[in-house]
């Protein structure tokens, strides 16, 4: 293990903190989409819609490997996505 390696180690909750309010910071970014769907102005769903197939595979990933620090943002991703996906054919 080199140097920076070890540092990552060393550091790997707070960086795993870090990614994950990152993560939900991104998709809650979604939420704009989603009011837009729903008040009719808008009808995009291509963006969400990745978002929530990937917030599936990243959420399977993380539950097998015990780690919370992808399980919760993705989880998070995929409701958001889902309801965008949503709202864009309501």
């Amino acid at each position: 293990m080199n140097r920076i390696q070890r540092k990552l180690k060393a550091n790997e909750k707070t960086i795993g903190t870090i990614a994950s309010t990152l993560a939900i910071v991104m998709f809650f970014s979604l939420i704009e989409v989603l009011i837009s769907n729903l008040k009719g102005n808008s009808n995009i769903y291509i963006q969400p819609l990745a978002t929530m197939i990937n917030g599936v595979f990243w959420s399977m990933y993380g539950y097998g490997k015990k780690d919370y620090f992808l399980l919760i943002p993705n989880i998070l991703a995929f409701v958001i996505g889902l309801l965008t996906v949503i709202a864009a054919f309501v």
